[in-house]
C-alpha cells in the first residue's frame, strides 16, 4: 500500500509541471475470473459479471515524439457463481495509475489506443448465502497488479474547448508476483465514454510589468483615460505616416483534411499574436480561412473555410483579445497557395492592420 501511495502523489506533483489536460474516462467492465486451484483445475462455476471502472486523466508528458496521457485508474473485477445448493459471488476494487498513448485513425473520428494500469488491491468481498468474507488478504488477489489493455474509440465531439470519446478496450490483468498455489486473472471487455477538456483555453499568464498596463488606479479619472488613448492613437497615425508604405504582416495557421480545429503545434504562434493585439488595441487582425479544392463541393468548402476562420477567432479571444480587433472571412475553396502540396491550402491568413 505504501508503493501505491507513493506512486498517486509522484503522480498529482508531476501533473504540476507537465502539460495539463484533464479527462475523465469511466464505464463498465465484463469482467471474466480466469482461476484454476491447487490441482490446476479451473472452476466452471465461476461465471462473468459487470463491474465499474474509471481513469481521470491529469495531464501528458513527452516521450520521445509521442505525447503520453497519465493518471489515476480504479477498476472493479467481480464475478457470480452457484453449484445447484447456494449462490455466490465477488466484488473486488483496485486502485492505482495508469499511462496511456492514443492516436487517431481514420478523418480524426475514429482512433486506437494502449493503456497501461498499475493496480493495488484495496478490497474483496465474498458472499455465499447470507454471509460475507473479507479476502483482502488472499495471496492470489492482493497485491500489485498490472492490466494492460487495447481499444478502438469514436470522437463524437471535439471543440474548441472540450470533447466526448465513446470507446472499447479489451484488458487483461495478472499479479507478476507469486500468487501462491492458486492461480488468478481478470479478462475484461470495457465499454466507455470519455470526456476531456481541451487545454489551450487557459487563462493567459501576464507579468507584472504588462498587468500595470491592464490595472488603472483609481485617482485616473476615464476622461483622464479617453485622453491619453486619443494621445497614443494621434501618435500611432503620425509614425504610419511618417513610414514608407509596406505590405501588412501576414502570419498563417494550418490545418488537417475536412478538420477546423487548431492542432496543438499552432498554438504558439496564435499566443503570440494574441499578445501583440493585447498590447496595440489599436490594431486589427483579419482571418480569412481557406480549403482545399481537390476534395469536397464547393459550397461545403466555403462553409469549412469559414469555421476555420471562426476557430481562429475563438481562439484569439479566450486569450482575452478585445472580439473587436478580430475580423473573420471564408474565402471559400483555393489552389493559390500550392497546386502540389495541398496542405498549404488548407489554413487560415492572419492579416495584420491598424484600424482606419
Amino acid at each position: 500500500m505504501k508503493h501505491l501511495t507513493l506512486t498517486i502523489v509522484i503522480l498529482l506533483i508531476s501533473s504540476k509541471s507537465f502539460t495539463q489536460e484533464i479527462s475523465l474516462e469511466s464505464g463498465l467492465n465484463f469482467s471474466k475470473y480466469i482461476y484454476s486451484n491447487s490441482a490446476g483445475k479451473s472452476n466452471d462455476n465461476i461465471k462473468p459479471d459487470t463491474g465499474f471502472y474509471s481513469r481521470l486523466g491529469l495531464g501528458l508528458f513527452q516521450l520521445a515524439s509521442q505525447k503520453i496521457e497519465y493518471g489515476l485508474s480504479f477498476q472493479q473485477f467481480n464475478a457470480t457463481g452457484g453449484d445447484g445448493y447456494e449462490n455466490y459471488n465477488w466484488n473486488t476494487n483496485y486502485l492505482g495509475g495508469f499511462v496511456k498513448y492514443q492516436k487517431l485513425l481514420y478523418k480524426n473520428i475514429i482512433g486506437a489506443k494502449l493503456s497501461l494500469d498499475f493496480l493495488y488491491l484495496v478490497s474483496v468481498k465474498q458472499k455465499i448465502g447470507g454471509k460475507t468474507f473479507d479476502l483482502t488478504n488472499q495471496k492470489e488477489m492482493n497485491g500489485t497488479w498490472i492490466n494492460p489493455s487495447v481499444g478502438l474509440f469514436v470522437n463524437v465531439v471535439n471543440s474548441n474547448s472540450f470533447g466526448l470519446d465513446v470507446g472499447y478496450n479489451f484488458s487483461y490483468a495478472f499479479k507478476p508476483s507469486n500468487q501462491g498455489t492458486e492461480s488468478l486473472s481478470y479478462m475484461a471487455n470495457q465499454v466507455y465514454f470519455k470526456l476531456y477538456l481541451n487545454p489551450y483555453k487557459k487563462e493567459v499568464a501576464i507579468s507584472d510589468y504588462e498587468r500595470s498596463k491592464y490595472i488603472v488606479p483609481d485617482s485616473i479619472s476615464k476622461n483622464q483615460l479617453a485622453l491619453e488613448q486619443d494621445i497614443k492613437n494621434l501618435k500611432f497615425e503620425i509614425n504610419l505616416l511618417k513610414q514608407t508604405p509596406v505590405s501588412p504582416p501576414e502570419h498563417t495557421v494550418f490545418f488537417h483534411l475536412d478538420s477546423y480545429i487548431i492542432d496543438k503545434d499552432q498554438y504558439e504562434k496564435l499566443e503570440k499574436i494574441a499578445r501583440y493585439l493585447r498590447n496595440h488595441p489599436t490594431s486589427i487582425s483579419t482571418l480569412v480561412g481557406y480549403a482545399d479544392d481537390t476534395t469536397g463541393q464547393t459550397e461545403y468548402n466555403q462553409t469549412l473555410s469559414n469555421k476555420r476562420a471562426k476557430s481562429v477567432q475563438e481562439f484569439l479571444i479566450s486569450l482575452q483579445v478585445d472580439p473587436s480587433q478580430c475580423i473573420i472571412k471564408g474565402a471559400g475553396e483555393t489552389s493559390q497557395f500550392n497546386q502540389k502540396i495541398y496542405d498549404s491550402n488548407r489554413r487560415v491568413i492572419i492579416i495584420l492592420t491598424p484600424k482606419k
